[in-house]
């Protein structure tokens, strides 16, 4: 009896810790999908989308990457690479063989990668959410100060969440997103993956990939991550839809979840 309560309890257990970087599972369904949060969150980011998915026909797995909550602990490289082989992990740890993944903003970057990476064919369909291209997003030196300076600072981080969200939301929401950004992240791995996200450039290599993308961008985000920028950023891919989210910036998991979790399974289950 002992040794049946004992697997039992590992059976029903909804974190991971197989892999190297942690994840927490919600579902049990057969389609198995992987979902990677931003530069500025961590897999809770994520929760208010929860409620309104299909968790009988699917199963989702919401990392938390290196130096982010239940990963800040663990050291890497930071790099879109890593990330990519970090996805490819957690799916063997979790015996799936096939998967589809979803990215949002710089792991909406990382998710292309792992296209890119792919070479067995395991993913099945990608949905990135606001995402950050594979050409990288440049800035200037003035863009870049102000984006260091939001790693632990949450008075420069809450500004940089009302430049993403238009400055339309309550001052709650705001208060509250660069609160749990500063507690969440590790200052050495925020810092390291502005480098991959504002330097590396894959974009050619892009053109290769035959994975149906959905590429999902918000009418009221920053410009750089507007649909038109989106459809430059995604030309000459072969498999790609676009949809332009109303009332919605660059956080829709938070902003509409309702029909992000609609619009994500939508485009899977077609």
């Amino acid at each position: 009896m002992k040794t049946y309560l004992i697997i039992l309890l590992c059976l029903t257990f909804s974190e991971g810790f197989a892999a190297e970087v942690n994840y927490t599972i919600h579902g049990d369904g057969e389609k198995k999908v992987i979902v990677l949060h931003s530069w500025m969150d961590d897999y809770e980011s994520w929760k208010p989308i929860i409620p309104h998915l299909d968790l009988q026909q699917h199963a989702y797995a919401f990392m938390d990457l290196r130096g982010y909550a239940k990963s800040k602990h663990i050291k890497g490289q930071y790099t879109s690479d890593e990330i990519a082989n970090d996805i490819f992990k957690v799916a063997d740890a979790l015996g799936w063989k096939e998967f589809y993944l979803v990215g949002h903003s710089m792991s909406g970057m990382a998710v292309q990668k792992a296209a890119l990476l792919d070479t067995s064919s395991r993913i099945k369909k990608i949905v990135a959410v606001t995402p950050v291209s594979s050409a990288g997003f440049p800035v200037d030196d003035e863009t870049m100060k102000f984006f260091k300076a939001i790693v632990q600072n949450e008075e420069v981080s809450n500004k940089a969440f009302r430049a993403f969200t238009s400055n339309r939301l309550s001052g709650t929401w705001y208060m509250n997103r660069s609160k749990r950004h500063v507690e969440v992240t590790d200052a050495q791995a925020q810092l390291a993956y502005i480098k991959m996200w504002s330097e590396e450039n894959f974009a050619d290599r892009m053109r290769t990939v035959k994975t149906p993308f959905l590429v999902l961008s918000g009418q009221y985000d920053h410009p750089g991550f507007i649909q038109d920028k989106q459809k430059k950023a995604f030309e000459g891919m072969e498999h790609v839809i676009f949809i332009d989210i109303e009332n919605s910036g660059h956080f829709p998991m938070q902003e509409t979840p309702i029909f992000l979790a609609a619009t994500i399974e939508a485009f899977i289950n077609e």
